[in-house]
């Protein structure tokens, strides 16, 4: 049910430029939206709707909870057009969350201190994005269910998450997965977090890295990868 919530004599200033959820650095004025017709305000111990009109609040009531989660529960949400090989989307604190298959395939990477670019087979791989963060794991095959197996990814600089460092890793969405995968191979990579993903070179995947690349081999050798007890159901509930 509502109950009628006196509106006070003096509402105060109007509320300051809003943050941009995208760009939090950047702040539009009230202008810049589709006008405001309504707003839900949550305080410990009830919950105000406030209409309004031209940039005024008209009423206000105190809702039920139980409306409102009725109310909210109808929301449409579409993901749009998605990237080839998406595994999954969801959205997470008001951002998206993708997963993306990659498939396995020949890089073309640049490791710091080697006079030349290595051409380097890797296996599947899977690339979590949420905001600025991005996860990389190792797969045998592409996933058809969520029993399967996760392992660590065969790269340097990623130890679940990738680590950035100056790449300039775009805010993940369906538009810019492909972005963030160039961004990670398009990086000179360092020997930071490359011990334990081979098992034949457990003290630095470089090391695997370079013997493909002299021997000129076409895939990776998958008994090579190092399992995880994770299987994509994790990445699912993230």
């Amino acid at each position: 049910m509502t109950t009628p919530y006196n509106l006070p004599s003096n509402p105060g200033p109007r509320p300051p430029a809003l943050p941009d959820l995208i760009y939090p650095q950047r702040s539009w004025q009230e202008e810049d939206y589709a006008h405001l017709i309504a707003r839900l305000d949550c305080f410990s111990d009830f919950i105000v709707l406030s209409k309004y009109r031209a940039g005024e609040v008209t009423e206000q009531f105190i809702v039920d909870p139980a409306e409102v989660a009725a109310a909210l529960s109808g929301i449409s949400l579409s993901s749009g057009l998605l990237p080839r090989e998406t595994l999954f989307w969801s959205k997470q604190a008001g951002q998206e969350r993708l997963g993306l298959y990659v498939p396995p395939q020949l890089w073309t990477v640049s490791i710091r201190d080697e006079p030349e670019a290595w051409r380097v087979p890797l296996p599947g791989l899977i690339v979590v994005g949420h905001g600025y963060d991005y996860h990389l794991w190792a797969v045998t095959a592409r996933p058809t269910d969520v029993t399967t197996r996760l392992y660590l990814a065969p790269c340097p600089n990623v130890h679940e998450g990738v680590c950035r460092g100056t790449a300039p890793f775009p805010l993940a969405g369906p538009t810019t997965m492909a972005q963030a995968v160039e961004a990670f191979f398009g990086s000179r990579f360092n020997r930071d977090l490359s011990n334990g993903k081979s098992k034949m070179y457990p003290d630095c995947v470089l090391d695997q890295w370079r013997v493909l690349h002299q021997a000129q081999a076409d895939t990776y050798p998958l008994a090579d990868l190092v399992e995880t007890p994770f299987t994509l159901r994790r990445l699912l509930d993230g």
